[in-house]
């Protein structure tokens, strides 16, 4: 893993609150992220975390009083084109591939932003890419045949084009078998640190998750209950009742079948 900077977070997050109704699903939660970091964001269902990537990236709006800043700039009231022309690209819970394009078109449409204005080939920028995710020759693939996995490669291909400096990815494991879940992982930490990435991820799967981090940030009912290295954080009491209620059972093997 590279070294993280001692300098200001690349992203810096305040007093970061959403309620629906009577209802928190984000409260009062504060962290930064280092350049260079792979963060893990940890949590059942439930616990607020794709609401918190929604938050960050400008799907939804928070409560006031909040702060989010990303370079030391604040992302508050900006769409979430703009913010992705900042340099902040996510993947989702479920694939979303654009029905009707090809492949390599899925992946050219994240490279239209504003970091990518100086390209000329996006074809070609779309074959390495495919090729860096393990999807080489299927290009001029309808995107609707890929496999369950591929479509998972491919989300990944399609946020790397828009050149981001930080990565949000979405439960990137869910669905897939070991050996899909491997690939997959060994993927990630290529281009962390091969691009000098910093990524944070949401997932389930706790095992791989706990291999690939080098921090996790706790969730639960929106709050944050825990943050910590790997080894910690699976012996916090806050998050082993958050997982399996009161017991001293290992949050992973709670994770297994997750």
């Amino acid at each position: 893993m590279s070294a993280v900077s001692a300098a200001a977070p690349l992203l810096e997050v305040s007093k970061l609150n959403k309620h629906f109704g009577g209802l928190y699903a984000v409260k009062n939660v504060s962290f930064g992220v280092q350049r260079g970091e792979i963060v893990g964001v940890l949590g059942p269902n439930g616990a607020g975390k794709t609401t918190l990537y929604n938050l960050l990236t400008g799907f939804i709006a928070p409560d006031a009083g909040a702060t989010i800043r990303f370079e030391g700039r604040s992302l508050l009231g900006l769409a979430p084109h703009r913010i992705a022309g900042l340099g902040i690209s996510r993947t989702f819970q479920l694939c979303r591939p654009f029905v009707g394009m090809s492949v390599a078109e899925n992946v050219i449409v994240g490279a239209l932003g504003a970091r990518r204005h100086g390209i000329t080939d996006h074809e070609a920028l779309a074959a390495g890419l495919l090729r860096r995710v393990g999807l080489a020759g299927k290009d001029r693939l309808p995107v609707e045949v890929l496999s369950y996995g591929d479509q998972r490669r491919l989300e990944i291909a399609r946020a790397l084009a828009a050149g981001p400096a930080l990565l949000l990815l979405d439960e990137p494991f869910a669905g897939l078998g070991s050996g899909e879940i491997e690939d997959l992982s060994t993927l990630i930490r290529q281009v962390h640190a091969e691009e000098g990435l910093t990524v944070v991820l949401i997932e389930h799967k706790l095992r791989e998750f706990m291999r690939l981090v080098g921090r996790v940030i706790a969730l639960d009912f929106g709050e944050v209950i825990a943050e910590g290295t790997p080894e910690a954080i699976v012996q916090h009491p806050a998050v082993i009742e958050a997982y399996i209620g009161r017991g001293n059972v290992d949050p992973l093997e709670a994770g297994r079948a997750a």
